[in-house]
């Protein structure tokens, strides 16, 4: 008998959502501490940090942990060790190539950020390589469908991320540098805690080898998804940029508040797909029909409780900024509720994600984000200098829009009539509605 989404999900989703949110609650309290430590002009230094620790992470991983999904289960039963090995070379090789690159480039970016912040860039370049491991490691316990190692591991990293942070700021005093190097500590310490399992449960052994065609076929199948990562992040994080060269960084510490608080909605929705992630793939593979069916049924279910929840958050933000932070950052509640719509519709395309996935359709990657994200940054250009941080998340909104609406455009041939009917529809009432609520920023 088969095991229906609604119970894969009730098997697996509260225990990743359980590390996700207890990760992204200690996270959100501990902004009340981070918040307090530092001025919005120091709390604006430290998200370009985190800017430039995204852009690292992009760069070392080149989606490779999350993009090796597919051929895992072609491999898994039997040259598993072989291919995880494969692909753990290519990751360590572009760890160096950065690593490299990032010291060439040092002086030009730490000090744009921020003079005498060198340290901190080092760190920052540290943490990232870090987390692009654990990263891999943990996608597979994904694979495995080991929740209850991934909850495990999750809050791991997030007591060692946060009570580090805490030690290095009050007690040794090195504010930034502390956050920063409270997070890698958090990461380092999981990554061999991570490698400690493996090695008991016998889920990965490496070998000093390397299969030129399963890196190959690897690099082919996620080469469109390399790009886009790479410069979806790149056109993703461009707001802050121009927020900082418009604005400066105060702003910058304001907006990044808002949008951390109001990227606290992907928590579910990320937990929901890696839940249903295996089961899909493998139903498609037994009853490809059925299993499209079922799938169509719990999209709905899924996109209404999507929306329920932004509206409750969207509604309640004044008194989410307010409990967690202080009133000198209290303008980030104005960008709250558009920033929980953009990703909103980041939930949305989880989906087509899925059925895209199996499918194999991933040459539309690059064009896709240099259309959506590309409209983005032209939309951050134009806006901000004359809407400030509201043009930015009113930008960020209609890039995840379209990035979200394409994808749902290219995997309808796969859907049926109402699906589609049903969702489109959705989609033209939440564009009509937001434009309606900003139309002095579009106009």
């Amino acid at each position: 008998m088969k095991i229906s989404y609604f119970n894969t999900i009730a098997t697996h989703a509260p225990k990743y959502l359980t590390g996700s949110v207890f990760a992204g609650i200690v996270g959100v309290l501990m902004t009340k501490y981070y918040t307090s430590a530092f001025s919005p002009e120091e709390y604006g230094i430290l998200a370009l940090y985190l800017m430039m620790f995204k852009y690292v992470v992009s760069l070392v991983s080149l989606n490779l942990d999350s993009g090796s999904t597919r051929y895992y289960f072609d491999y898994r039963l039997t040259k598993r060790d072989e291919y995880l090995s494969t692909i753990f070379w290519l990751i360590t090789s572009m760890a160096l190539v950065v690593l490299i690159l990032g010291l060439i480039f040092m002086p030009l970016i730490s000090d744009w950020i921020s003079p005498r912040t060198r340290i901190i860039y080092l760190v920052t370049i540290g943490s990232a390589i870090a987390t692009v491991y654990v990263s891999y490691f943990t996608r597979i316990l994904y694979n495995e469908q080991l929740s209850n190692s991934v909850m495990k591991h999750s809050i791991f990293q997030t007591c060692v991320n946060h009570l580090s942070s805490v030690l290095f700021i009050s007690i040794f005093r090195i504010g930034i540098l502390g956050r920063m190097g409270g997070q890698g500590l958090g990461y380092l310490m999981n990554m061999i805690s991570l490698l400690r399992e493996f090695k008991v449960k016998n889920l990965f052994i490496l070998k000093y080898s390397f299969n030129k065609l399963m890196a190959k076929e690897t690099v082919l199948l996620t080469y469109p998804s390399m790009i886009s990562t790479f410069m979806g992040v790149a056109f993703v994080y461009l707001d802050r940029v121009f927020i900082k060269h418009y604005m400066g960084n105060s702003y910058v510490g304001l907006y990044s508040l808002g949008f951390m608080l109001g990227q606290g909605l992907s928590l579910i929705f990320e937990a929901v797909s890696q839940s249903i992630l295996p089961k899909v793939f493998n139903d498609m593979k037994d009853d490809y029909a059925k299993a499209i069916s079922e799938l169509e049924l719990f999209s709905y279910k899924y996109y209404g409780g999507l929306l329920l929840i932004t509206i409750v958050l969207a509604s309640l933000s004044p008194f989410i900024v307010r409990i967690l932070s202080n009133d000198e950052y209290q303008q980030a509640a104005t960008v709250m509720p558009m920033i929980l719509a953009g990703f909103m519709m980041g939930g949305f395309y989880k989906i087509p994600s899925l059925i895209l996935g199996f499918h194999k359709v991933v040459w539309f990657h690059p064009f896709l984000v240099v259309i959506s994200f590309g409209t983005n940054a032209l939309l951050n250009w134009k806006l901000i200098p004359e809407s400030g941080i509201m043009g930015a998340a009113f930008a960020s909104f209609i890039g995840l829009f379209i990035y979200s609406l394409v994808l749902q455009i290219i995997s309808a041939k796969y859907m049926s009539r109402k699906y589609r009917t049903v969702v489109f529809s959705f989609y033209l009432i939440v564009l009509i509605t937001l434009s309606i609520f900003n139309k002095e920023i579009i106009l």
